[in-house]
């Protein structure tokens, strides 16, 4: 991963040997947040690049992490969502759920309710299915 000045120049401002391939980054004050592809959160200093904490999730993810208010939403491509604070500090898990059985899509936030596209095996077919979580 590398920072580069956005003036033109193409200046390296800084690296590191973390990979990130598929899950986009969030920025939020002074800090990037991420997930790794094989599971991994990840929080950066923006302007060193340095490492300031990680936590092991689970599986593999191919969905981007969603930042709602403090709270970070990331689901793994086996269905199951985390939500850890986007805490420069330390990592919080605070919770993990599970919806379907194969998800590679991002959920979408709006109006207090989660749009989440999953998957499920039903009767040897894979059924793909939109839900809508809240009120």
């Amino acid at each position: 991963m590398s920072a580069v000045k956005a003036d033109g120049s193409g200046e390296v401002v800084w690296e590191n040997n973390t990979r990130m391939y598929v899950p986009s980054m969030l920025i939020k004050g002074d800090h990037i947040f991420s997930v790794t592809d094989n599971g991994v959160a990840i929080c950066w200093d923006v302007k060193t690049g340095k490492q300031v904490w990680k936590g092991r999730l689970g599986g593999t993810f191919s969905s981007s992490p969603v930042l709602v208010g403090d709270r970070i939403y990331v689901t793994n491509e086996g269905g199951e969502t985390y939500i850890f604070k986007a805490n420069p500090k330390k990592f919080e898990l605070l919770a993990e759920n599970k919806l379907g059985t194969e998800v590679f899509a991002t959920p979408t936030f709006c109006d207090s309710r989660i749009f989440m596209r999953v998957s499920e095996e039903i009767e040897g077919k894979r059924q793909e299915m939109l839900f809508c979580i809240g009120k």
